[in-house]
């Protein structure tokens, strides 16, 4: 059992009953219970179950590139109970009616839980504010306009302190636009010899420092989304000193992959933040491990091939190197193609490696997944303390597997992991005492 909240990390029974966790004891000492279910998991990790606070869905509004239930299906496989989904949809999620619609569709749809995240401008348009009390009394748990950073500096002070005295937190997608825009790849030498406009980590750090100046002046707690550059550590490390209360995430693919893995994967390495250098990988990293980064988020981004203009290169993604430079049509499709890689199934995997590396300890990994996200939620879960929600992932950390795209349950395929062999995964995922995803074959044995 490793659970951060209590600092447990030790060989012990659970007991699980009525959807919650009601006693952690020695082995062997729970009394057995009538028509109890009793699993064997020797040699497992079981951890307070995994939350995502930064997942898009597509739905409503792009079937094709994915769907609640696909997407609770995606969660539940990577041993998430619980994920936060973005507001980008069509229509956007800034009305209740749209917070209901979701929550309605992931009620039916099982899986891992659905937590609405609501926009923080109406149509996401950075022009005014959605009704905040009444996307919280809808069921929203979180406000950002990811995606799309809020430039005006008054509105942004007035949503931070709104959000704050309703309890929930403001998630910042930090971009200064006027550098970024139209440009897909990080500012380097990648870029320079494929011939695209970079996009320079200045566009993130400068923004994030003007933001957390505002969060300062507002006296308003905050959530940084997908840090990817090693200035924006130090900043945020020196608003903490200021006295601010800021908390950050980091996706996988930005403490795995850097510039160069978009020579292999084309647009499918392709994403906003963009890929950033070996110096910037390796800073996030140090975060992660000095408690800097305060989460992992997968931003888990489903496309469709039309969606990542793959039809413009000559071969799928990963199987040849990118021209260089790039053609101009391909140059120009590489700039309209859409941002975003899928991350739930393979998150986890890209996680135990820092693990297995020595990079984080099994304590702090569970910290950065589990305990962490669902406390910016608000959520119940992100503990095994007896009496807490029932949401529990099981993980063989020895468990070798490939990432085989076409056997996810995601309904899109974009992922520049395609292949990797990892070591560990979840078999296990249990949500409020039931069982949404099984490697064990549990519901063999009756569960």
């Amino acid at each position: 059992m490793i659970d951060p909240a209590t600092r447990h990390d030790a060989i012990a029974d659970l007991w699980i009953a009525d959807g919650r966790i009601r006693a952690i004891a020695p082995p062997h000492t729970i009394p057995a219970q009538p028509q109890a279910i009793e699993l064997a998991l020797d040699g497992c990790w079981v951890t307070p179950g995994l939350c995502d606070p930064h997942v898009h869905l597509r739905d409503p509004g792009f079937p094709e590139k994915e769907t609640i239930p696909d997407g609770l299906m995606a969660a539940a496989s990577g041993g998430f109970v619980a994920v936060a989904a973005m507001a980008n949809t069509a229509p956007v999620n800034d009305h209740p009616a749209v917070t209901s619609y979701m929550l309605k569709r992931a009620r039916e749809a099982g899986g891992a839980k659905l937590v609405p995240v609501s926009a923080v401008t109406k149509g996401l348009r950075g022009l005014e504010l959605v009704d905040f009390e009444a996307m919280a009394r809808a069921g929203a748990r979180m406000f950002s306009d990811d995606g799309a950073p809020v430039d005006d500096p008054e509105l942004l002070g007035r949503a931070l302190r709104k959000a704050h005295l309703l309890g929930f937190r403001v998630a910042l997608h930090e971009e200064d636009r006027a550098l970024s825009q139209g440009r897909g790849i990080n500012a380097g030498q990648i870029a320079a010899r494929l011939g695209l406009e970079g996009y320079p980590t200045v566009a993130e750090s400068a923004r994030l420092a003007r933001d957390l100046e505002i969060a300062l002046r507002w006296n308003a707690p905050v959530h940084i989304a997908h840090i990817s550059a090693k200035e924006s550590l130090d900043i945020i490390r020196g608003a903490r000193e200021c006295g601010l209360e800021v908390t950050c995430e980091v996706s996988p693919h930005h403490f795995t992959l850097d510039e160069s893995a978009v020579i292999q994967w084309g647009t499918y390495a392709k994403m906003s933040p963009p890929l950033r250098s070996r110096e910037d990988v390796a800073k996030i990293l140090e975060g992660l491990a000095d408690g800097t980064i305060d989460m992992i988020a997968t931003d888990h981004a489903p496309h469709d091939d039309m969606s990542k203009e793959v039809h413009h290169f000559p071969h799928p993604p990963g199987v040849a190197p990118l021209p260089q430079p790039l053609l101009e049509h391909q140059a120009q499709a590489f700039e309209r193609a859409a941002n975003g890689v899928v991350g739930l199934e393979t998150a986890l995997g890209l996680a135990l490696e820092l693990v297995h590396r020595g990079v984080i300890s099994p304590m702090r990994m569970v910290e950065l997944m589990a305990l962490n996200p669902a406390r910016l939620l608000g959520l119940e879960s992100g503990t095994l303390r007896p009496g807490a929600p029932a949401d529990v992932t099981v993980i063989d950390p020895e468990r070798t597997w490939q990432a085989q795209p076409w056997r996810f349950r995601s309904r899109s395929r974009n992922t520049p992991f395609s292949g990797c062999v990892f070591k560990g995964k979840a078999v296990l995922t249990i949500v409020e005492g039931q069982i949404v995803y099984d490697e064990l074959t549990v519901g063999e044995k009756g569960a």
